[in-house]
């Protein structure tokens, strides 16, 4: 049955639905688990009794519209806690554990959060005034998640937010150019037009970003999760993206020219007409992935898996695949010439109407592969296999 290509659109939008979906779902059982750990505890009935609890443990615990108005909660630890909704006005919680604590909706007017640990803490939608007082990195991260557009045109890169949570923040067209975001929670978020020109996304969430048109040129994205994230035109020039999980993600038309792909995660990605040129991509897994019309001119793909790979019209010149599997690939069309194929597996490949001139292919398995029409001027063919390969004459070779 063929697939038309309105149907595979449809297919891969589903697959993205469906991994968001299952996503929501692992967070929000991990959640559940830990927000009733102290449900019961001594210290939360003494928070409910007096309002006075310094010091007091309350990870995980269930404040979902509690009124703790001055409530005090100095040094207090609410990691994990859920605290949404919760009329805080006036609390003390200097110094207080508040990561990964739910305070999307509460109500912080007057509250005292200096020196709070607010990493991974939900503040959207939360409401804060003039006597509220937050460090300078907690007020940027509200102001982010709850007023972007009062920091559009502004200069507020090279600021440190490791392990903010933006979770489905709108950052479009913010400047956070040297940022360091290390580890930051970016899932969802919108970042078209952001500039993070250097910035430090290593170990980042950005699953199901849309980072179209932004500029990454230089950023350390090493072991970020791109699951999913819409990467159209988007700029990532001399990125490194080491180990970085691209899968599935939407790359059309983006440039990582100089960018180190090392053992990233590219399976079943969309990389169509994208520049790869100078890239590295040592060991990087490209199963399934579709970089027709894509540059990879001077590219090392050396041990990089290729399995059921398009490439078709794809330009490789002087690419280096050595020992590389390309196994059922489409290179039909392709400019191959002067590459380094040393060791590649090409079974059941398509490699017709490529230009292979000056390629090197010194022990290379060709067995089942299409040669038709290729120009294979110069190639080295020493020690290749060629069982049962279609030659560029279109004559099939003997085993």
């Amino acid at each position: 049955m063929k697939v038309s290509i309105g149907d595979k659109s449809q297919i891969k939008q589903t697959m993205r639905i469906f991994a968001y979906v299952i996503s929501i779902f692992a967070l929000v059982s991990i959640w559940l688990g830990t927000k009733t750990i102290a449900k019961d505890s001594k210290d939360v009935k003494k928070l409910h009794q007096t309002r006075e609890c310094p010091k007091c443990n309350l990870r995980g615990a269930n404040l979902e519209k509690a009124y703790l108005a001055k409530a005090d909660l100095n040094r207090a630890n609410l990691n994990n806690a859920n605290l949404s909704q919760a009329d805080l006005t006036g609390v003390y919680l200097r110094e207080a554990k508040l990561k990964n604590t739910n305070l999307r909706g509460s109500k912080l007017d007057g509250a005292d959060l200096r020196g709070a640990d607010l990493r991974g803490a939900d503040l959207k939608d939360s409401q804060i005034n003039n006597e509220t007082l937050l460090d300078p990195k907690w007020l940027l991260v509200w102001q982010m998640l709850n007023q972007p557009n009062k920091l559009v045109g502004k200069d507020i890169g090279k600021v440190t937010l490791k392990e903010v949570n933006l979770n489905r923040g709108n950052l479009s067209k913010l400047n956070l150019k040297e940022a360091n975001l290390q580890k930051a929670n970016l899932s969802g978020a919108d970042l078209r037009h952001t500039i993070l020109t250097q910035a430090n996304l290593s170990e980042a969430q950005l699953f199901i970003a849309d980072l179209r048109n932004a500029n990454l040129d230089g950023a350390n994205l090493v072991k970020a999760n791109l699951n999913n994230a819409d990467l159209r035109q988007t700029t990532l020039e001399g990125a490194n993206l080491q180990n970085a999980d691209l899968s599935l993600a939407v790359m059309h038309q983006s440039n990582l020219s100089g960018a180190n792909l090392k053992n990233a995660n590219l399976k079943n990605a969309n990389l169509y007409k994208i520049n790869l040129s100078n890239a590295k991509l040592q060991k990087a897994k490209l199963l399934n992935t579709n970089l027709s019309g894509s540059n990879l001119s001077e590219a090392n793909l050396n041990g990089a898996s290729l399995k059921g790979v398009n490439l078709k019209n794809a330009k490789l010149i002087g690419v280096k695949l050595k020992k590389s599997n390309l196994n059922g690939a489409n290179l039909s069309g392709a400019d191959l010439s002067n590459a380094s194929l040393i060791k590649v597996n090409f079974k059941n490949a398509n490699l017709s109407g490529t230009n292979l001139n000056g390629a090197k292919f010194d022990g290379a398995k060709l067995d089942g592969a299409n040669l038709k029409g290729a120009n294979l001027g110069k190639a080295n063919l020493s020690g290749a296999s060629l069982c049962e390969t279609i030659m560029p004459n279109g004559n099939k070779n003997e085993c």
